[in-house]
């Protein structure tokens, strides 16, 4: 199960990683504790050697959209375009791009998954709580995480240089802001 505390791992399986970024794609806006929780109840209900293996009974048998109802999946129709398109990418080499071009994939989940399963990233997940950190530093935010555009690489170039300017790796500053916000 993925522990939303301590999520940024470099060394994992290939299902390891497909679980990770079912993961992302279903926390956006949620309870990260919760989401782990659901997203585990959605994979042990399903026969399959991975999580994709999974996810391509459920699309066989026409079941995704159902399953992912009856296991309390938000956005349902989106997440099961993102899954439907993300079964046949390969996870260790994909880009930031191809994962954007995935149907429901958000520039958010896309660099939050690169960011946790490779290190070195210079790239930034703009949620809400990086939202909150830029806002408490006098950064200019908007009030909801921007789409793809100039906004979200403004504030990404800025959270990456508050990241450099603290010696971390953006992935261990984006955890840390995580925490922070979540712990209060």
């Amino acid at each position: 199960m993925i522990d939303p505390d301590n999520f940024t791992n470099y060394a994992r399986t290939d299902a390891q990683l497909e679980e990770f970024f079912l993961f992302c794609a279903i926390v956006s806006g949620k309870d990260a504790h919760a989401q782990a929780e659901v997203l585990e109840n959605f994979l042990s209900v399903v026969f399959g050697r991975s999580p994709f293996d999974k996810i391509k009974r459920l699309i066989r048998s026409g079941e995704l959209v159902e399953h992912l109802k009856e296991c309390r999946i938000a956005q349902h129709n989106r997440i099961a375009k993102l899954f439907e398109d993300v079964v046949d990418l390969d996870l260790r080499t994909c880009t930031v791009d191809q994962l954007e071009n995935l149907r429901g994939c958000s520039p958010m989940t896309a660099r939050m998954f690169l960011m946790h399963t490779r290190p070195n990233q210079k790239m930034a997940a703009i949620d809400a709580h990086v939202l909150k950190h830029l806002a408490t530093l006098n950064i200019k935010v908007p009030k909801a995480t921007p789409p793809a555009g100039p906004t979200y690489r403004r504030l990404e170039a800025d959270f990456i240089r508050l990241a450099e300017a603290a010696d971390m790796e953006v992935a261990e500053y984006d955890l840390m802001i995580w925490k922070q916000f979540t712990n209060n």
